[in-house]
């Protein structure tokens, strides 16, 4: 028996997953054929071959009976999805840091002070993809980044 995987998906994914499990389900058997698991894994843009599928069905339908119940439908689904940090949690820490910039307590950032923080996050982003990103989300042409704004971009909400 192999460990079990910890991996916990959040309630938004786990929600999206029950939809598209649901979705398959017509007849409400509260099981969705292994045929239909790939139609639904390239909704979740997962692309898997011909060969990786049926390793992973047989993997998951232990019993051979063509058929995934939806815990086993979780379970192979996260396998290929990310967890979701806890949405709070990570406003949170990204609270702290827009604080350990904004020393004034102003609320906002400048725009070189919000650019500084993009190269310490990656050293090798471009310049220019650097400016696109600024240009994007100081849409108001403020010259300044405020948590709403910088929470969309370390998101991408």
């Amino acid at each position: 028996m192999g460990q079990k995987d910890q991996k916990q998906l959040s309630k938004e994914q786990t929600r999206i997953l029950q939809e598209a499990f649901n979705a398959y389900d017509v007849d409400n058997t509260g099981s969705i054929s292994t045929e239909v698991v790939g139609e639904i894994l390239e909704t979740l843009d997962v692309k898997l071959t011909e060969d990786e599928l049926d390793d992973i069905i047989d993997e998951f339908d232990e019993d051979e009976s063509g058929e995934l119940d939806f815990n086993e439908f979780i379970e192979l689904a996260k396998r290929f999805i990310e967890p979701e940090e806890d949405y709070d949690n990570l406003r949170k820490e990204l609270r702290e840091a827009f604080m350990l910039y904004d020393k004034d307590a102003r609320g906002y950032l400048t725009l070189d002070t919000f650019k500084e923080i993009l190269r310490e996050l990656d050293g090798a982003i471009p310049e220019e993809e650097i400016d696109d990103i600024v240009d994007e989300i100081d849409a108001d042409g403020s010259g300044t980044v405020d948590f709403e704004e910088f929470m969309e971009v370390m998101t991408g909400e």
